[in-house]
């Protein structure tokens, strides 16, 4: 008697559409974009949040496993993403200054410029193409769902993780605990738009980009302020134009804070998941 195949994994299935759709314009041995990059570090975030799924009924080392090899992936890359956004953030942000002060910026404009060419030729990131052949293949040897309703069960677990540190984020103000409500709130975010009905949820798919895009931002500013704490202000010259960038960085930083704020109590007033998926 023939034994029947296994029902498909529709996590899995799901992950590996992500990657085929990452990596459709990206042939092989290929220097990646800046699109590219930013494809990649996405793909890898969503393959994250679709593990997360996993967690009602499989092992959690065999789930981190699988997720430490993605974060190793996207932090292959994340000098060369980092060094783009923070030339591209100190741009926008010199905007917001007076003309005269605009000009007397240009010294550390430049100095940015410098550190995103030379980190462009330092880096060497890992061939996405074989990373994820490698992520799928161990994904499918360790994961498997055991039950049809596990996945509805992750996306709580996700909820209410998020909804966690939207409120301690809320109360507490610290920048790494909007940081995590970032990645939770992505969890939550791309979890939704597999699982549940796109019309039945489009309010808390909007929101939830709102809050993505929101907080990504205030992720940006707070690299480049490091950047500027940490190595800018190390040089002499670039002194006075490091600490008037810094005071509109702080005052940008309040300004995400506090939008993030208006989001969260849009979000997250329920205790549990309020999307029918």
């Amino acid at each position: 008697m023939k034994k029947t195949a296994a029902k498909p994994d529709p996590i899995f299935k799901a992950a590996r559409k992500q990657v085929r759709k990452a990596l459709k314009a990206l042939p092989p041995s290929a220097p990646p974009s800046a699109e590219d990059i930013h494809a990649i570090r996405v793909c890898s975030k969503k393959l994250r949040a679709l593990l997360q799924l996993y967690r009602p009924g499989c092992a959690k080392a065999d789930i981190k496993q699988v997720e430490q090899r993605l974060k190793q992936l996207a932090a292959s890359y994340a000098g060369l993403r980092d060094a783009h956004v923070q030339e591209k953030t100190l741009a926008r942000l010199i905007t917001r200054l007076p003309p005269q002060q605009q000009a007397e910026m240009q010294p550390l404009f430049a100095y940015f410029a410098a550190a995103t060419s030379a980190t462009a030729n330092q880096v060497t990131p890992e061939d996405p193409h074989q990373g994820f052949a490698e992520i799928l293949a161990d994904w499918q040897t360790r994961l498997q769902l055991k039950h049809r309703k596990d996945p509805i069960k992750g996306l709580d677990y996700t909820y209410r993780r998020a909804r966690s540190l939207a409120l301690e984020a809320h109360e507490g103000g610290e920048d790494e605990t909007y940081h995590q409500c970032r990645k939770w709130s992505k969890y939550y975010l791309y979890q939704a738009q597999l699982l549940c009905d796109r019309k039945a949820a489009k309010a808390s798919i909007e929101l939830l980009k709102q809050l993505g895009e929101q907080l990504g931002l205030f992720q940006d500013h707070c690299v480049l302020e490091d950047s500027l704490q940490s190595e800018a202000a190390q040089v002499p010259e670039l002194g006075n134009s490091v600490a008037q960038v810094l005071v509109v960085l702080e005052e940008q930083k309040q300004a995400d804070k506090e939008q993030a704020r208006q989001l969260f109590e849009q979000l997250y007033q329920q205790p549990h998941v309020p999307l029918s998926c």
